[in-house]
């Protein structure tokens, strides 16, 4: 029984393999990065660049994989005004190894044109993608407010010293749309821009605030392909 349902699933899979398309990615870009947070956080510069891996599953569906270097700044308000009566602020920063997982979909921008013993696919199309991004922290420089460390200081829930820092950890969900064009030896050229929003709060001890990772990047990618299969489609 075991072993018909196993040959009964590979038969099901064979389809979005035999003809599928592979490419390694080259990508790079920048925007915005921020948090989302109750505190005061000034914008900053965020770098997004790495490689990755993309594999056809239908004619509309690329799965992606990505190993990027997420570098992000910030400013971090201390609450704290300088003799001019502006405020003071911390400048924070942080390095990340993220691993993005997505799933493309799309669309053809222009028309299928038949000619004959060949399919002529058009060049250019248009994608969403979507999935979850897990992140682990090369470097941190966070801001960490001394006068809410003095206020639990002495209390029988103190921030411990050890909770006195972000987590390594995060992870979160990734958007992002962009256009694809294509070259007539299967490599490809992409722009687009993604959204990538933490779902795990920076801060160890909720004492400290709360702040969730959220950045916006575009991104220009080139696309290596593997293997050189078309589908091929007749006229009868």
């Amino acid at each position: 029984m075991k072993k018909g349902l196993f040959v009964v699933m590979v038969a099901l899979c064979l389809p979005f393999f035999a003809n599928a398309q592979y490419w390694l990615t080259v990508k790079g870009g920048g925007g915005l990065a921020t948090y989302s947070s109750d505190m005061d956080i000034n914008p900053g510069l965020a770098i997004n660049s790495g490689i990755g891996y993309k594999h056809q599953m239908t004619n509309f569906m690329i799965l992606e994989g990505d190993i990027l270097l997420d570098t992000r700044s910030n400013e971090f308000s201390t609450g704290n005004l300088d003799a001019a009566g502006n405020t003071i602020y911390f400048a924070s920063s942080a390095t990340y190894i993220q691993i993005p997982i997505t799933a493309h979909f799309n669309w053809l921008l222009e028309r299928e044109e038949l000619v004959p013993y060949r399919m002529y696919d058009s060049k250019t199309s248009f994608y969403v993608e979507g999935g979850p991004y897990f992140a682990y922290a090369l470097s941190q420089t966070p801001w960490i407010n001394p006068s809410i460390v003095a206020v639990w200081e002495g209390t029988e829930e103190p921030v411990a010293e050890a909770n006195q820092s972000t987590k390594d950890i995060d992870y979160g969900v990734t958007v992002g749309l962009g256009l694809s064009y294509e070259f007539e030896n299967m490599n490809k050229m992409n722009i687009g821009g993604r959204l990538n929003y933490g779902l795990n709060d920076i801060y160890k001890d909720e004492k400290l605030g709360s702040a969730n990772n959220l950045a916006a990047v575009g991104h220009i990618s080139f696309d290596f392909a593997l293997t050189k299969r078309r589908h091929i489609k007749h006229r009868w």
